[in-house]
């Protein structure tokens, strides 16, 4: 990724303090190396922004450093889930995604929009989870969608809609969809809950 926001065109802390602008104690320091090290590199990677022009971090990254126990326990839990989840990485971010677009979680949406371009989500299923659409959505798609989108707004699952994300995902997968949904409810909280902006999503290239 080559073009980072600059770091005046928001205020990329929303309610919280930029760790560029206080004095961070040393579990902090580490903390902030340990997210450049490897968030910002996968952010990057996955064709999205984890700081701004001038290095400062955004998004959730800024609020883990804030809380360095509270973010390297989260931040290992992600990790875990990345290397063991049973569910193909475009499904991972249609759930993200889904998530993200019920809570309107601002730059949630920006980052998995990217990484959901980056494993090959296509464009009909990225724009449909953002417009309400499901047209082009494959039978897996549509399944981990409807699960997703019923227990963030309904906080139930019918039975129709659970037995078809079974069907299409086995027990293991519906687990691992429900821990995925959990993880990503808990970052689109933090972000509403700090009011913490997102750039603007690119067009599709």
């Amino acid at each position: 990724m080559n073009d980072l926001p600059a770091a005046d065109a928001k205020d990329w802390g929303g309610r919280l303090p930029r760790n560029e602008s206080i004095d961070l104690d040393d579990d902090q320091q580490a903390a902030a190396e340990r997210v450049r090290q490897r968030q910002k590199v996968w952010a990057e990677r996955s064709g999205f922004a984890a700081t701004d022009d001038q290095g400062g971090l955004i998004g959730p990254f800024n609020a883990f450093v804030l809380r360095p126990g509270q973010g390297a326990g989260f931040n290992q839990w992600v990790a875990n889930d990345q290397r063991n989840s049973s569910l193909p990485a475009p499904i991972r971010e249609v759930v993200i995604l889904t998530v993200g677009v019920a809570w309107n979680a601002a730059y949630e949406i920006y980052a998995h929009v990217a990484v959901g371009r980056s494993v090959g989500l296509s464009e009909a299923v990225i724009e449909g989870i953002r417009t309400g659409s499901v047209e082009g959505f494959t039978g897996a798609e549509l399944a981990a969608h409807r699960f997703t989108a019923e227990l963030v707004r309904e906080h139930r699952v019918a039975d129709a809609t659970y037995a078809a994300a079974e069907a299409a995902f086995g027990r293991d997968g519906v687990l691992d969809m429900v821990h995925l949904i959990g993880m990503y409810l808990a970052t689109s909280a933090l972000l509403n809950a700090f009011e913490v902006p997102a750039p603007e999503i690119p067009p599709a290239s």
